[in-house]
């Protein structure tokens, strides 16, 4: 074997082996997300469907979909905060509490991303500036923001009602 055939080789086998090549955009991304008073309102992207609370009028599910693209954000801020490493039970430190929402969101994520599944809980029910609550809070802004701005969304009805 020639010297140019052992580089190569050598070059493909690094090539093969690294993430060189490899965005975000390009990795399986899934999403269940549910959120809001109950967590009633869920962006599944897994069966694109979308539910959304209706508050005195129930639920509606109806068919949602979100391009890839639009998942793209969602995936960098995923990791831009780490959002791999915060606990199954998000709970926010008691030291940094300075009040109490009521009613509250409750949020639920099962995310799918490089052949793996994380699920994380968060009731978000204290006022905190704690550091991971406010990122966390930035991912959920930008999905809430990405699914109200998508077309099928403006579609429909409003909710009924509110929660006290």
């Amino acid at each position: 074997m020639n010297w140019k055939s052992i580089v190569f080789l050598f070059s493909l086998t690094v090539m093969s082996c690294s993430d060189i090549g490899t965005s975000p955009e390009s990795i399986f991304f899934n999403l269940k997300f549910s959120y809001g008073v109950g967590a009633k309102n869920v962006l599944n992207t897994f069966d694109n469907t979308y539910t959304k609370d209706l508050i005195l009028d129930g639920t509606i599910t109806v068919p949602f979909t979100i391009s890839e693209n639009d998942k793209e954000p969602i995936s960098l801020k995923m990791l831009e905060i780490d959002f791999f490493s915060y606990p199954d039970t998000f709970v926010v430190p008691t030291g940094d509490i300075v009040g109490f929402i009521t009613p509250h969101s409750t949020y639920d994520f099962e995310v799918e991303y490089q052949s793996n599944i994380k699920y994380l809980h968060w009731s978000d029910y204290f006022v905190s500036q704690d550091s991971i609550a406010v990122k966390l809070r930035e991912l959920i802004v930008l999905i809430e923001d990405l699914i109200q701005s998508n077309p099928e969304y403006s579609k429909l009805q409003p909710a009924k009602g509110g929660y006290i």
